[in-house]
């Protein structure tokens, strides 16, 4: 600071000096002989403080920018200057800057900063509803009640929160013209975001497809409950290796991974019947594989985009889709294409329920509702699509059931057991 040493410094630059100076000794003071009660009082107050330094710098930064120091430094604008004097990013100094700027015309708000009553978090919040209010509002107090609401509020939520309740801080203050306007705000919230949905997805040439959307608030709360009814412990438990650590089944917060994994398994059991045609066929990926890899070998399918999915992955699959008989010819030209044959029919899933109420492997009691139906002899070896050759199985153990690397041993009481190959 330029003024720090000189006797006739200003009252400010030696109280931020001094400042420094005492929090840099409690910043290194020993803590292990503070009492517990000590330490978290002096937890909230430190919190208070830091709010209560934020207010200064943001009162500082407001005054430079009178100022033009800047300008005055050959920088473009103030915040500018001032992020490359702090090594600060330059996208955040803005942010910070045009906070200070609104906390001039904000005073109630700016003299709770001061306080430490509230946090610059909450202070953005409160600035930002306050300046959104319409400009045509008959009553000129509905600004200043609005923002002494917000401060009200604001001793007792969180910056979330407290934003999400400002939305509706009109309705609050107002409701004789709130309500009205905040249906109008919301429906056109909703039209707009509907209008600017978009999906992204680029293939990262080593298996994955990475992919971005932004879509409405609605379709993502429906999107989130379905990939968590996915996700849900119990739904994991069946389709995870038991072999795997134990902790980790039984963990209730979705991880990322989980929640990606519960995405692929919704997008494997989309009824493609019920979607609009693609074509004039419904919307599925055709998957071209040679009978013997699908009875057993190892060639991979060829999806219709030209990529490719291990054999055992198409036989899995083979279970639950539908299956084109096709004749190839030695080029692999198409010469003749089959009807297409559903597996299994509701009717006989209602019998093979009752039969079969829960999963066929032993051990497992996941419940037949859950199930897949499977073919004891394959269909793609001649085997028929009756109860007789049905078998009810989780997800976990039909996935097994396809797996190479395991072997399946009918048990005399019709269940099956599996046994890593050895």
């Amino acid at each position: 600071m330029a003024k720090d040493s000189r006797h006739h410094a200003h009252t400010v630059c030696r109280a931020v000096a001094k400042s420094r100076k005492k929090t840099r000794a409690a910043a290194t003071a020993e803590l292990w002989s503070m009492s517990d009660e000590d330490v978290e009082a002096t937890l909230v107050e430190a919190s208070r403080l830091r709010a209560q330094a934020e207010a200064l710098e943001l009162r500082l930064v407001a005054e430079a920018d009178r100022r033009h120091a800047g300008e005055r430094a050959g920088a473009t604008d103030t915040a500018s200057w001032w992020a490359h004097r702090t090594r600060q990013e330059r996208r955040v100094a803005k942010g910070r800057a045009r906070l200070a700027e609104s906390l001039d015309r904000h005073e109630p708000s700016a003299a709770a900063l001061v306080e430490g009553a509230i946090s610059v978090d909450h202070a953005r919040v409160i600035t930002a509803c306050v300046d959104r209010l319409p400009d045509d509002l008959e009553d000129p107090t509905i600004p200043a009640r609005a923002e002494q609401h917000l401060l009200a509020e604001a001793a007792h939520l969180d910056p979330k929160t407290l934003a999400v309740l400002a939305k509706h801080v009109l309705t609050v203050v107002a409701p004789e013209i709130g309500e009205a306007r905040d249906a109008r705000a919301l429906e056109r919230e909703e039209r707009e975001a509907r209008a600017n949905a978009w999906l992204t997805m680029c293939p990262d040439g080593k298996g994955s497809v990475r992919g971005k959307f932004s879509i409405p608030e609605l379709h993502a709360a429906m999107l989130h409950k379905t990939l968590l009814a996915f996700a849900a412990p119990k739904h994991q438990a069946a389709t995870k290796d038991p072999e795997a650590d134990q902790i980790d089944q039984v963990e209730r917060r979705p991880s990322p991974e989980r929640m990606g994994d519960a995405f692929c398994e919704l997008l494997e059991h989309l009824p493609t019947d019920q979607l609009p045609k693609l074509g004039g066929l419904n919307a599925t990926v055709v998957v071209t594989i040679d009978v013997d890899s699908l009875v057993g070998g190892l060639a991979p399918g060829v999806l219709d985009d030209g990529g490719v999915i291990s054999a055992a992955t198409a036989r899995r699959l083979a279970c639950e889709a539908g299956l084109i008989p096709a004749v190839l010819g030695t080029r692999s030209e198409l010469l003749d294409l089959g009807r297409k044959t559903r597996l299994f029919s509701g009717a006989q899933r209602r019998g093979l329920n009752l039969a079969q109420p829960a999963c066929t492997a032993d051990g497992c009691d996941w419940p037949a509702h859950l199930c897949h139906a499977h073919h004891d002899h394959p269909w793609s070896r001649g085997g028929t699509t009756d109860l007789a050759n049905a078998r009810n199985l989780c997800p976990r153990h039909h996935a097994r059931i396809h797996d190479p690397a395991y072997e399946t041993t009918h048990l005399p009481d019709g269940k099956v057991a599996f046994h890593r190959r050895t």
